[in-house]
Order: C-alpha cells, then sequence, then structure tokens
C-alpha cells in the first residue's frame, strides 16, 4: 500500500477524505509526491483546454483541490470543442501562449511544433515517475520528426470490438464467433431468422452509416493493414491490398443479402445510433467502453436485451486488429510563456503530480463521501449524476492512465470485459506505419484524395463498380498525388528506421 500526504490546507477533511486506499500497482512505485506546505510559493500556471457544455471555473473546488495538491495557481481558460482546432490557431497567430495548450495530432499543430514554439519534453520525461511510465508507443505516435512534445491523456491503444446483441445470439443457439465464417452466420442469423421474436423482417445483421464506420475493423479481418503497410520498404495504402478488396466483396454479400441497412449511404452518425436504440441492430463496431452504455440504450426498447463484444475474429490471414494512438489528446507546453528550463520542470511536475493516485481518483471517481464511496478496499460511484456535474468541465485536463492510477473500482461485468479485452486486444494489435510520417502532398491533397476511394468504395458494396473499375479508382488516386504521398511517406519512413 502506497503511503498517502493527506492536503488539508484549502479544504476540510470531509473533501479529501475519499483519497485513500490501496494502490492498484500504477504507474509509480513511489509515494505520491503532495507539496510540503513549507515550500515555495505555489507556481504560476495557465492551461488551455476545452469542454462541452459546462465551463471550467477557476474558483471551483475541483480546481481549488488540484491547486493545493500541485502547489500551483492555475489560470484555466476553456474553450468550447467546437472551436477548439480555431481557438489553436489563433493562439499560436497571436503568440500569447498559455503555459499549456491541449491539442490533437493535426496538421496546425504539427506545423506550430515544427516552428520550434513549444518545447521538447522527451530529454526530461525520465525525472518524472509517472510520465515516464506511459507506454514507450503512446509517446511514439505522437511524435513530430522523432522528437516528443506533448503530455498525453492515455486510453487504450486497442479499443474497438464488435458490440453484439447476445441475447439474440443465445435466442439462436449460435457461439459468440471467432472466425470470419462465424461472424457472417450471426449476421445472416440475427437479420432472417426473427432474434426479436416479433414475427417481422425488421432487424438488420449488421448497422453501418455514410462513413462506413464498421469497415475498417472488418478489413482488419481479412489482414489488411491499418491505413499503410509496408510491402518490400515501400508504404502502400492498406485500400491497394488484395485483403482490402476481399473485405470491400464481404461487404458488398452482406449488402446484396440485406444484412447491412439498405440506405447506409444516407445513414447520418446520429441516426446510426438510433437504429440501435430502436433494438432493431444485432451488431455494429464501437469501443470496448461504452458497452454498457449500447446495452441500456437497447434496453430503452427491449427490457430484456443484453450485449456481448468479439474484438479478435480470426481471418485468412489470421488474427489482427488495428492500434489506435493510445490518446486522447495532448497537452504542449509553450517557450514564451514558460521561458526557462527551471519553469519547464515545475509544469512538468505538475503534471506528473496530476497523474498520482490521489488526482486520478478525482478524476475518475469525484470527492469520496459525496460521489463515490470506498467498499473492501474498491471505489463505487455513489452520484453519478453529481460526479458529471462535478468533473465534466475538467475532462479534458486530465493526463496520464487514470484506470491504472486510480483506486480500482466496482466495476459492472461489461466494464470488466472491456479492461480485460483491451489488453487481449493490444497483444495482436497492428499499428499504422505512416501515423507520424511527414508528406507535404498529403498534406496538401490527401482529403481530397481520400474522396476518390471513399466514393469508390461506396460504389462497389453498392454494386455499381466491379474489380476493375475499383483497380481503375485507384490508379486515378496515384495519378492525382497519390504515387506521391506514397513515394514521401516510403522516404520519410526509411528515414526514421535507419
Amino acid at each position: 500500500m502506497k503511503k498517502k500526504t493527506k492536503v488539508f490546507t484549502l479544504l476540510s477533511t470531509a473533501v479529501l477524505v475519499g483519497v485513500v486506499g490501496c494502490s492498484n500497482g500504477g504507474s509509480s512505485a513511489t509515494p505520491a509526491k503532495a507539496p510540503d506546505p513549507s515550500s515555495a510559493e505555489p507556481f504560476e500556471l495557465s492551461l488551455q483546454f476545452h469542454h462541452e457544455s459546462q465551463v471550467p471555473e477557476n474558483d471551483s473546488r475541483i480546481l481549488k483541490m488540484i491547486e493545493e495538491y500541485t502547489n500551483t495557481n492555475i489560470n484555466v481558460i476553456g474553450v468550447p470543442s467546437s472551436s477548439n482546432t480555431e481557438k489553436f490557431s489563433v493562439t499560436v497567430a497571436s503568440g500569447n501562449f498559455p503555459s499549456a495548450i491541449k491539442a490533437f495530432y493535426e496538421v496546425p499543430v504539427v506545423n506550430a511544433i515544427k516552428s520550434g514554439v513549444f518545447w521538447e519534453i522527451g530529454p526530461y520525461l525520465k525525472d518524472y515517475p509517472n510520465l515516464s511510465a506511459i507506454k514507450p508507443q503512446v509517446y511514439d505516435n505522437l511524435k513530430v520528426q522523432g522528437k516528443i512534445y506533448g503530455i498525453p491523456s492515455v486510453r487504450d491503444l486497442a479499443r474497438n470490438t464488435i458490440t453484439y446483441r447476445k441475447d439474440w445470439l443465445e435466442k439462436l443457439g449460435l457461439p459468440e464467433p471467432a472466425t470470419v465464417d462465424e461472424f457472417y452466420n450471426m449476421l445472416k442469423a440475427f437479420t432472417t431468422q426473427d432474434p426479436d421474436g416479433n414475427g417481422k423482417d425488421d432487424t438488420y445483421g449488421l448497422i453501418e452509416s455514410n462513413s462506413l464506420a464498421n469497415f475498417d475493423m472488418i478489413a482488419g479481418f481479412f489482414g489488411a493493414p491499418n491505413q499503410w503497410g509496408v510491402e518490400d520498404g515501400k508504404l502502400i495504402p492498406s485500400f491497394q491490398t488484395e485483403a482490402y478488396l476481399e473485405a470491400l466483396q464481404f461487404y458488398r454479400k452482406l449488402f446484396d443479402e440485406k444484412i447491412i441497412n439498405q440506405d447506409f449511404p444516407i445513414t447520418s452518425y446520429e441516426n446510426w445510433f438510433k437504429l440501435w436504440d430502436t433494438a432493431k441492430a444485432g451488431a455494429m463496431k464501437q469501443v470496448t467502453t461504452v458497452a454498457l452504455h449500447r446495452e441500456r440504450g437497447a434496453q430503452k426498447i427491449d427490457p430484456d436485451a443484453k450485449v456481448g463484444m468479439v474484438s479478435l475474429i480470426e481471418g485468412p490471414r489470421g488474427t489482427q486488429i488495428f492500434s489506435e494512438s493510445g490518446s486522447n489528446g495532448f497537452f504542449l507546453i509553450s517557450k514564451s510563456a514558460v521561458k526557462t528550463e527551471e519553469e519547464l520542470k515545475k509544469v512538468l511536475d505538475f503534471f506528473d503530480k496530476l497523474m498520482d493516485e490521489e488526482m486520478s481518483n478525482i478524476f475518475t471517481w469525484g470527492i469520496e463521501g459525496e460521489t463515490y464511496a470506498i467498499k473492501d478496499g474498491k471505489a463505487e460511484h455513489t452520484d453519478k449524476e453529481g460526479f458529471s456535474r462535478l468533473m465534466s468541465p475538467y475532462t479534458q485536463l486530465s493526463v496520464g492512465m487514470l484506470t491504472e492510477n486510480a483506486t480500482p473500482g466496482v466495476l459492472h461485468p461489461l466494464e470488466q470485459l472491456a479492461l480485460d479485452m483491451n489488453k487481449e486486444n493490444e497483444a495482436v494489435a497492428v499499428a499504422n506505419p505512416a501515423l507520424t510520417l511527414d508528406s507535404e502532398t498529403n498534406t496538401e491533397k490527401g482529403a481530397q484524395l481520400k474522396k476518390i476511394i471513399e466514393d469508390a468504395r461506396v460504389r462497389f458494396i453498392l454494386g455499381e463498380i466491379d474489380e476493375a473499375a475499383w483497380q481503375a479508382a485507384i490508379d486515378q488516386w496515384k495519378k492525382d498525388g497519390g504515387q506521391q504521398i506514397m513515394d514521401e511517406f516510403t522516404a520519410a519512413y526509411n528515414a526514421s528506421n535507419k
């Protein structure tokens, strides 16, 4: 058990009594580094991050708890999520930076990093137990020109799964699918065997949206690369592979047999979820952590609905799943606001402390006695609505590995299954080798060229074009700039792997 140091200066004992309990073997083996009351004056720190409906406030109880624990005075700059990218660009243009700013791996952000306005933090990470315990792959996926600049809000690297109606599967006497053929059989049965028992032909095996939200995962079942692959030292797009074409042919079969909703090309993301919540959908791609939410959505119509999840489906080339970046944004530290190495170390120390168990408990559970309780050494929410009101303005402030660093909790079986599956998935996860590579042509034309492939993909599934026309679309993509992207990615890949 870690020895806990309590913070009482600004807050009552009742507020902070929630930060006790045994560690679950989080990122640091050292005791939590709560500040010494006799230490230096609080460090002035400004933080810019986005929020949804509730605006973060500088005088909130939560912020005061964070300030007291980290020995800082924090000025929060809240940005609506809808304008976060725009606000970042305005901040860069003005040069009026906060100490640290939350960002995502997007072209404007990468360009700003390349311009030299943020600190490179890689050489300092070894001095901070929590920051250095973050998986190297997460940092690798945030590198710009081979260097680390961002402090990530960590999430699992391989979270994707097929969420399905487990009660339907059990009713029809089918096993959870382990192969592509069994996966097809499940979807077919969900479509044709009246799994909801209403005597009507009104269920879909797999629901799809206009973005083909399920497709990448199913392409992975067939062995396609994760966006990009490497063949003979050259980078090639996934859609150029035979495995990808096989996945398209499989999808066309699902469409022809009406296993997929026939209006998927005009089904918005919002309506995709509505199809599920009307209890007419057998399966859809989701992330593991929302399985319980999907189950409760289906139970609004069918109280007996149960959800299962399956991620590792064996295909003709084995079993794999695509890896993600492993983060939900990251904080960059400004050189103009944080002028010296001494100040940089204080900012890094703040973020390192923000990952201690005490702070992770706040972001995960809230306040003991108010939003959660400890029972038999485990935390359990007692007021989830209160927790949401308390913490939703500050969700994007959290960094590191909350699940691993916080006190273990009492979990619903689907929540525990999500944790187990994430670990299992990661063992066979395939990374995107081009994730952090530079291609000027891709920056300039990538989105435009992508449309060629996306349009052809939908038309192939609908049966409007054949394999020859699909290949013609790939050739057009190459001619219009795709080949140049391939060449630039290949050069960058080889340079980074010397």
